[in-house]
């Protein structure tokens, strides 16, 4: 079936949750889809969000298709140029059902109400559904790496990080439910592989910003990930789920119209998989987690509800790793929890949308002379009021707070190219305690529906950088004809520094906020057929905080990238395709820590390509295929050694920073998705990805040997992987 959630993987996590078949008579559903002026909308793709039977609208918008579902079900219509329409049907229908869609105002992108919240948009902004996530092919079902297929990013090599526009991945800001995520990555070190922490059926959608977003967001310098977690189901049922990596379940409870939740289990062991494709021996223990995620939410009246979201997680790994200075194993284990209360009521034309949250890290790494252990735990509320005042004025305003604290203990060596056990190292330990008050108003102008501006400005204190921050921000857009839309964004961003950088011992204290400047400007076609959209961008960076090779905090950093981005999207109907495209280009330096000179920003991929094509071959399996490439990123070569007789090893000495890049990344990956009904109430989904199809050698880095008069690229951890499982579910 065209148009269906074909379920993806994530490499070590697994969580899918297709929804169960019911009934075995099939009844037919019939309707029409069209605009508000009565023009028949063809091509639109209409299903059943519980069974994924559907079909396509014929050229006068009617569309009919037989199921085997009974009672109340979720019917989705969807079509580019439009939003996406959902509707709670009952089943056997007794009338058809009329559709009416609304025009997806792609730029103008006024105040948008998504179950219970009201959004102002940003520019530039993408919407993923859990649907676009699990069809990108290589995205391991994981809602960051599918992020990264969209324009704006830089590809880094092969994990879940999200660079954004030359900034560092701490600079984007990764919030769930109103809450700020503090570990939104598994494995997150520069010895592995990182992936993020959720999988798409704990979402409900996910809102990316690659930026001038507004000032509803603080303390985020280049880009917002804003995840809203799925909420009430609208079944009961049992799904169960195996593959080589590992096991998971998830129950989902239908309690009543106002009440119900899901809980969800997996336990992920990357021995078989590791073996299977021969990269058993790079590990002294392999990837390991388990997972422990659930909702409850409660709708007290037609207006309002209140949502819990809690999760526990832990993973640990073991790395053999051969440095010149230490051959041994970099061991990771970690953990990181979140409990996240949120709620939203609206009264007229005012909405009111808050949340309290805790969330927590914890990590212990050692390699050789270096040791960290570490404690996170940030305590947070929000709250936010949206009030349309008239016509095309509306209001936005709230406020915002945070506590953090830090245990932070270890060793570091005394030089980077020393690490063996025993070698000179700086101990440091502390505990770092702050907290942060933020205050914002905005206010949305659409004088008619051709022009809208947004102005705004927030305020943040910190006692880490015992300073207060102002923030103006502004955008506009203006469609001068039907189907094209002019847009830009300028604005001002500041981030507080991980509190590492303040500990006493290898930090300072004294650093104060980091600052960015954005300055976009971008033109979009839509003609409900194709999408393309171009954006230039300029941003200026001031009093940055870095870590030298040494572990050393440097301050006073500055920095510019500047670059475009294009984007297209849309139907190849002759091949009975489904695909997207981005291409961006950067050009981005800063100041590197270790010389203190401008550089190539060591995140300046110039070049960089994603596509993605998915194909339904029949009406149980979809086939897809994505492409990325990028330029290598800049690094500081080693030019010779120098002898150290004291310790009998070579200490190696640095050319010009950033003077060299790797070669060029790329990978082609493929999966397939077949969905299978056994017996009465079932849905088996049967799957297979290859990553790395052509087994290309990426390389990571070099590594050198014992007094580096040679180096040897290092090959990404993505050889050619296959990965394969099944899900089936049981309503009850």
């Amino acid at each position: 079936m065209r148009g269906a959630a074909i379920p993806a993987v994530r490499i070590w996590v697994l969580a899918l949750v297709p929804a169960g078949l019911a009934g075995q008579e099939a009844s037919r559903v019939p309707g029409s889809v069209r605009e508000p002026a009565g023009r028949a909308i063809g091509g639109a793709n209409v299903f059943l969000l519980e069974t994924l039977e559907g079909t396509l609208t014929d050229s006068a918008g009617i569309f009919s298709f037989e199921s085997v579902a009974e009672g109340p079900v979720t019917l989705v219509v969807q079509r580019l140029g439009y939003l996406e329409v959902r509707r709670t049907i009952q089943l056997p229908l007794a009338v058809p059902v009329p559709i009416v869609m609304e025009l997806a105002p792609v730029a103008l992108e006024p105040i948008r109400v998504e179950a219970g919240t009201y959004r102002l948009g940003s520019l530039p902004d993408v919407i993923l559904s859990d649907l676009d996530v699990v069809r990108t092919p290589g995205a391991a079902a994981d809602p960051f790496r599918a992020i990264q297929t969209f324009p704006g990013l830089q590809n880094i090599g092969d994990g879940a990080g999200l660079f954004v526009r030359g900034g560092d991945v701490s600079e984007t800001r990764v919030m769930l439910d109103g809450a700020t995520v503090i570990s939104p990555f598994r494995l997150d070190t520069d010895r592995t592989i990182s992936f993020g922490r959720f999988d798409p059926f704990q979402l409900r959608g996910t809102h990316f910003s690659a930026g001038g977003f507004g000032v509803e967001y603080g303390d985020a310098l280049s880009a917002v990930v804003d995840l809203r977690s799925a909420g009430k189901p609208t079944r009961s049922e049992l799904n169960l789920g195996a593959s080589i990596a590992g096991v998971s379940g998830r129950l989902t409870l239908d309690a009543s119209e106002s009440l119900g939740g899901w809980v969800t289990a997996s336990r992920s062991d990357t021995d078989f998989l590791m073996r299977l494709n021969g990269r058993r021996s790079e590990f002294d223990q392999v990837p390991e987690s388990t997972d422990l995620s659930g909702v409850a939410e409660w709708s007290y009246r037609d207006s309002g509800n209140i949502k819990v979201f809690g999760l526990y997680q832990t993973d640990r790994v073991g790395v053999l790793i051969d440095d010149p200075g230490h051959s041994g194993t970099y061991r990771s284990d970690a953990r990181a929890d979140l409990l996240a209360v949120s709620g939203f009521d609206a009264f007229g034309a005012l909405g009111v949308a808050w949340s309290v949250a805790t969330s927590g890290s914890g990590k212990d790494e050692d390699f050789g002379a270096f040791r960290l252990e570490r404690e996170d735990r940030l305590t947070q509320s929000r709250a936010k009021i949206d009030v349309h005042v008239g016509r095309g004025i509306s209001l936005a305003g709230g406020a915002e707070f945070e506590g953090r604290s830090a245990d932070i203990a270890g060793s570091a060596p005394a030089g980077s190219h020393d690490n063996a056990p025993g070698a000179p190292t700086t101990i440091f330990g502390s505990r770092q305690t702050g907290s942060r008050w933020g205050g914002f108003g905005e206010i949305e102008l659409q004088p008619w529906n051709a022009l809208r501006f947004v102005l705004g400005a927030r305020a943040d204190r910190s006692s880490f950088t015992d300073r207060v921050t102002a923030d103006p921000r502004m955008s506009v857009s203006w469609r001068p004809a039907a189907n094209l839309t002019l847009t830009g964004a300028w604005g001002v961003f500041h981030q507080v520094p991980d509190p590492l950088f303040f500990e006493p011992t290898l930090g300072d204290p004294s650093l104060p906020a980091m600052s960015a400047r954005h300055l976009i400007g971008g033109v979009a076609y839509d003609d409900g057929e194709l999408l393309v959209r171009v954006e230039a961008y300029r941003k200026r960076y001031g009093s940055l905080a870095s870590q030298t090779r040494d572990h050393i905090a440097r301050r006073g950093g500055t920095g510019e990238a500047a670059g475009f981005d294009v984007f297209l999207k849309g139907d190849v109907l002759f091949l009975g395709l489904t695909g997207r495209a981005a291409y961006s280009f950067i050009d981005s330096e800063r100041t590197d820590p270790d010389s203190g000179e401008p550089a190539p920003s060591p995140f300046d991929a110039t070049h960089t390509l994603n596509i993605v094509l998915t194909r339904g071959l029949t009406e149980w399996i979809e086939v897809g295929a994505a492409w990325r490439a990028a330029t290598g990123i800049p690094f500081t070569p080693i030019e010779r050694a120098v002898f150290e007789p004291d310790r009998g090893l070579w200490e190696p000495v640095y050319g010009a920073p950033m003077s060299e890049r790797l070669p060029i990344y790329a990978r082609f990956d493929l999966s397939a998705s077949l969905l299978q009904s056994f017996w009465r109430d079932n849905l088996t989904v049967f799957y297979v990805s290859v990553m790395n199809v052509f087994d290309r050698r990426n390389v990571s880095e070099y590594r050198h040997n014992h007094d580096y008069t040679s180096r040897t690229p290092l090959r990404s951890p993505f050889n050619r992987t296959i990965y394969f499982g099944a899900t089936t579910t049981l309503p009850f």
